[in-house]
């Protein structure tokens, strides 16, 4: 069918404004809804481009799933990398819990049913998704080594915490006890800190990740002075 004279015409995209677009929305569904509910063909028409430009973009769902999670790395890794306060001197255990920060919004993110159908139906995109995973945890445990208690075995103590990290990032930990996932975790780890850091990192813990205030060293005490005898005195 000929154009409507005086009609305006959608401005034609090249094919990477193309890909950007169609990556846009699949991922904004799929973290919410699945992989699964997100219909190719009704992705498309939203798009109002043809079924065979999408394809030329992402030959499958498998794909588009392989590129999501990707995405979700690169934007994980950009946040780690910023620096909130630049002004602010943060020692190991403080850069640790922006690495936190970062992590549990990154993970909370993705929907269950998001990871559910990765884990089930795309196993490329979900191998993907526990190596950036596994990439990221090692970075958070490289933060936490130098202010480990000494005493204590450094595998040991971080594979505790993993295991706590584990069990706080499920969906329905926060929720039976009605708290943000946030609010769970620095809780969790505060714990585990009181116990597994060095006194400097503990005081680190215990005012949020903060650096301990320096403190002016005491001066030693003069010596009280003997009194002075008097004129007559035996």
């Amino acid at each position: 069918m000929p154009p409507t004279p005086g009609a305006k015409r959608r401005p034609r995209l090249d094919p990477e404004q193309v890909r950007r677009q169609i990556l846009d929305l699949f991922c904004a569904r799929a973290k919410q809804v699945g992989i699964r509910a997100v219909m190719m063909g009704e992705l498309a028409a939203e798009l109002r481009m043809s079924a065979s430009t999408l394809y030329a973009q992402f030959a499958s769902k498998e794909s588009l799933a392989l590129a999501c999670v990707d995405r979700w790395a690169v934007e994980l890794a950009a946040a780690e990398a910023a620096e909130p306060d630049p002004e602010a001197r943060r020692g190991g255990f403080g850069q640790f819990m922006h690495w936190l920060d970062t992590w549990s919004r990154a993970q909370a993110s993705l929907s269950p049913v998001f990871l559910r159908d990765l884990k089930t139906d795309y196993p490329a995109a979900w191998q993907r998704f526990r190596e950036v995973g596994f990439q990221r945890r090692e970075r958070g445990a490289a933060l936490l080594r130098p202010v480990l208690r000494r005493d204590l075995d450094a595998e040991i103590a971080l594979n505790v915490l993993a295991v706590i990290l584990r069990e706080v990032m499920r969906p329905d930990f926060a929720d039976r006890l009605r708290v943000s996932r946030h609010d769970a975790l620095r809780t969790a780890v505060a714990i585990w800190a009181s116990g597994a850091l060095d006194r400097r990192g503990k005081v680190r813990a215990l005012d949020g990740g903060r650096p301990a205030p320096e403190t002016a060293p005491k001066r030693p005490a003069k010596a009280a002075r003997a009194p002075r005898s008097r004129r007559g005195d035996a």
